[in-house]
């Protein structure tokens, strides 16, 4: 059979470049992935649903009635079938009638992709087309190599109210804000220490004060904070970049939580970060090399054993190691 050709293209047209051009895309992204599929079925006033496992296979090029079956899927056949039927059993279909169904990924070939990678127009697409499905956010995730968390952050490009996600393909737009003048704000707040949104009004205020620009423009994937008050808060909790910043294990509901209004804010608590400057021991007497030391913000966890042995060693006439 020769495969549909849609009748809208000029007949003198040559029949392989019509089926070319005009070719379904895997839209879903479903090429790969092993799912459940689920519908209800009425028999004698009876329903039941209905429940098969297969695998989709996207195949543009197979012969079909409907141009726009290019999904075909191999159903796995159940316990006692007779044993005249071999093989899994074909299906072909198309992405406009398996997403009026409900179905979940149980496993994919598809590789899972390292963190942070950048997300194709064709993933962005899937996921669009998924979520408006019913599909859960771990089913696309697993089915497009992705985590469930990466989804659900991604599913925020399509929520209304929030911000656009960045694609990044242009430059990169600064917040304005940075270590140091973080370090500068919570200095001035009280034992030095405040939540994320005291710590975030005292950025502001610092940063008047030092003629910085702060981008107030709302965050991507953000309903209201702003670049700036996200940056803040990541600083916050990068242990690794910013171990001078702490969280004490408090909570509690800041005032500026309170001044802004919402009703949400009035009854959760947000947490404690401190800042730990660093503390400068004093120098030696004049004409003797510096011993200016820093130490590091997190106290050494070996600190205590190290200083009792190097005590016995002075006491006993000198460090062994300079005789």
């Amino acid at each position: 059979k020769t495969p549909y050709l849609p009748t809208y293209m000029a007949p003198d047209a040559p029949a392989a470049a019509i089926v070319a051009e005009a070719e379904p895309d895997d839209v879903a992204m479903l090429d790969g992935n092993t799912i459940e599929v689920a519908w209800p079925q009425t028999r004698e006033c009876v329903t039941k649903m209905r429940k098969r496992v297969g695998t989709v296979r996207y195949r543009p090029k197979q012969q079909r009635n409907r141009f726009e079956n290019v999904y075909l899927i191999e159903f796995e056949r159940r316990p006692g079938t007779p044993r005249t039927a071999k093989g899994p059993r074909l299906r072909k279909t198309r992405w406009e009638k398996l997403r009026g169904r409900t179905y979940v990924v149980l496993r994919s070939a598809v590789l899972p992709k390292p963190a942070r990678t950048q997300y194709s127009p064709e993933e962005i697409e899937a996921v669009r087309v998924r979520l408006e499905a019913g599909e859960t956010q771990a089913s696309i995730g697993l089915g497009i190599g992705r985590t469930k968390n990466a989804i659900t952050g991604q599913s925020k490009r399509f929520l209304p109210g929030y911000a656009p996600l960045s694609t990044g393909d242009g430059p990169r737009v600064k917040s304005g804000v940075t270590v140091e003048l973080t370090e500068s704000a919570m200095l001035t707040l009280p034992e030095y220490e405040g939540t994320a949104l005291e710590i975030y009004e005292a950025v502001k205020r610092q940063a008047a004060t030092e003629g910085v620009a702060l981008n107030l423009e709302t965050a991507p994937g953000e309903r209201a904070r702003s670049r700036a008050e996200v940056t803040v808060k990541r600083l916050l909790t990068d242990r690794k970049r910013c171990p001078q910043f702490s969280a004490t294990g408090e909570k509690r509901v800041s005032d500026a939580q309170i001044d802004r209004g919402a009703k949400k804010y009035k009854s959760r608590k947000s947490p404690v970060y401190k800042y730990s400057p660093p503390i400068v021991t004093a120098e030696r007497e004049p004409g003797r090399p510096s011993t200016k030391r820093v130490r590091a913000h997190t106290p050494n966890v070996g600190g205590p054993k190290k200083s009792a042995r190097k005590t016995k060693e002075l006491l006993a006439g000198g460090d062994r190691r300079h005789g």
